[in-house]
């Protein structure tokens, strides 16, 4: 009832039409933390969101909105620019945490349910026409954040693969411990392989500019073949576009290479890609389900953490287990 107390007064922030109804949705299935709320309007619908205490703080918040105003004004419909308040602010500080109103992104994440090849020159086309738009809010050339993040967590992983070794942890589902035993068994010479492969592209220097990272198959919103609305921007990063096109093609084709260059192909005619560029989109890749695995044993086995949807838990782990079985 506080919360929803809070929800009433952020709206009257802004110029909106009357407000008809006010849906709760937690965190909507997700896990970052954000608690979101549907707003039914006269005329459309909103969404109100609540950002996590952790992240991101003031600063970054006000860049992460700077870079969605900038690319949905120049045309890219699918992105929920934060809406302006009276006062001419895009977030309002409120209850010790940030809210954001934004437009309601229709649609449904559903592009494995018919993963066709239309849906998926949408998300190439899209990604790229960001991009495009992102990069002339910054632009500059450095080496890979994402890339040396990698490094060092392949590097620093035998550590947490043995203190999830001695971690029985409470009674858990036989998919856990399936991955367990998976990662477990990888062993030392898997390890020093992938790292070997990452250290080949830590020294070179990329064009680097706004990007998503945290693009994936349940943060892309489809009506039909059309790609409707692109969500969550919370871990947006200064880096290479190959961070965001390795991140998404893992996610929606893992294991099918000739779809990773055909969409590859498709963003390229918009965004040109050097070979350096396209050389680390499938080498980042290689160590994401093995780190994204050791996450979620850690905040499981470990830090014992809960969350709002287990068959959610459950369908990203199965996916992990399937991306690292058919690796090895």
């Amino acid at each position: 009832m506080a919360a929803l107390s809070i929800v009433r007064s952020i709206l009257q922030h802004y110029v909106l039409p009357e407000v008809l109804n006010i849906d709760y949705l937690g965190g909507n299935g997700g896990f970052s933390g954000a608690q979101l709320w549907k707003i039914g309007t006269a005329e459309s619908s909103y969404c109100v969101r609540r950002w996590p205490l952790s992240h991101p703080n003031r600063e970054r918040l006000e860049w992460i909105n700077l870079v969605l105003v900038h690319t949905a004004g120049m045309g890219c419909d699918f992105i929920p620019a934060p809406l302006e308040t009276k006062s001419g602010k895009r977030f309002i500080s409120a209850g010790g945490f940030f809210w954001e109103v934004t437009k309601w992104m229709e649609g449904v994440a559903c592009f494995k349910d018919d993963p066709n090849e239309t849906r998926l020159a949408r998300v190439a086309e899209s990604l790229a026409k960001f991009h495009l738009a992102s990069a002339q809010v910054n632009l500059g050339f450095e080496r890979s954040k994402n890339l040396r993040m990698r490094y060092e967590a392949m590097a620093d992983s035998t550590s947490l693969i043995a203190a999830i070794g001695q971690c029985s942890g409470p009674e858990l589902p036989d998919y856990i411990y399936r991955l367990r035993a998976l990662v477990l068994g990888l062993g030392a010479s898997y390890i020093q392989r992938i790292t070997a492969n990452l250290e080949s592209l830590r020294v070179v220097v990329f064009p680097v500019q706004p990007v998503i990272r945290d693009i994936w198959h349940d943060h892309l919103f489809f009506r039909g073949n059309e790609l409707s609305g692109l969500v969550d921007f919370g871990a947006m990063q200064m880096d290479s576009v190959a961070c965001d096109l390795s991140r998404v093609l893992g996610s929606l084709v893992p294991e099918d290479r000739s779809r990773w260059e055909y969409a590859i192909d498709l963003y390229s005619q918009s965004r040109p890609l050097t070979a350096q560029e396209i050389d680390l989109i499938y080498i980042l890749d290689q160590p994401s389900a093995f780190l994204g695995a050791l996450n979620w044993l850690k905040w499981i086995l470990i830090e014992e953490r809960a969350f709002e949807s287990e068959a959610n838990v459950e369908a990203r782990i199965m996916e992990l287990t399937g991306r690292l079985e058919a690796s090895v």
